[in-house]
This record gives structure tokens, C-alpha cells and sequence, in this order.
């Protein structure tokens, strides 16, 4: 197993999230951030669901990878990012 869930408390808009985790004795840092898109403001619904993501993608910081992409309703998703190590 390399990996694990933790829960966060009811997501805020634009968290920012610090994970410390101790494997045999070494301290592991991660970074999350999980931001809050609207879908118009990429186009939808002229462009599809997929384009609105791929376009946020593309137009975000390269120092994080996207780690989750959430539906929030039918206009806004959730996406979580990891940064880059």
C-alpha cells in the first residue's frame, strides 16, 4: 500500500493543506491546495465539460500536479493539486 486517505473538514473555497507523515522514522511533507472553479468562465456549456477542465489545466501553475477533480454542481468543480517534489 502507498497510499492513504484523510479526511478534511467540510472543503472552505481555496483550502490550502500540509500533510507531515512519518514512514521509518522519516518526516515526508506534502502540500495540497484545492481550488474552486466556475465552468462559464471557461466556456461552458459551448465547450464541453472535458475542454473546461483541460483549459484550466493547462493555464495552471506547472509547479503543482493535479491530484483530484471533483463536481461540486453543475456549474463549478473542485480541483485538488499536489505540489510538485
Amino acid at each position: 500500500m502507498n497510499s492513504f486517505a484523510v479526511q478534511i473538514p467540510s472543503f472552505e473555497e481555496n483550502q490550502n493543506v500540509e500533510i507531515a507523515v512519518k514512514v521509518n522514522g522519516t518526516t515526508l511533507d506534502f502540500q495540497y491546495r484545492v481550488e474552486f472553479f466556475t465552468l462559464h468562465d471557461y466556456g461552458f456549456p459551448s465547450t464541453s465539460r472535458a475542454n473546461c477542465i483541460r483549459n484550466i489545466l493547462a493555464e495552471y501553475d506547472s509547479g503543482w500536479d493535479t491530484y483530484q477533480v471533483s463536481p461540486v454542481d453543475e456549474e463549478r468543480i473542485a480541483i485538488t493539486f499536489r505540489r510538485k517534489r
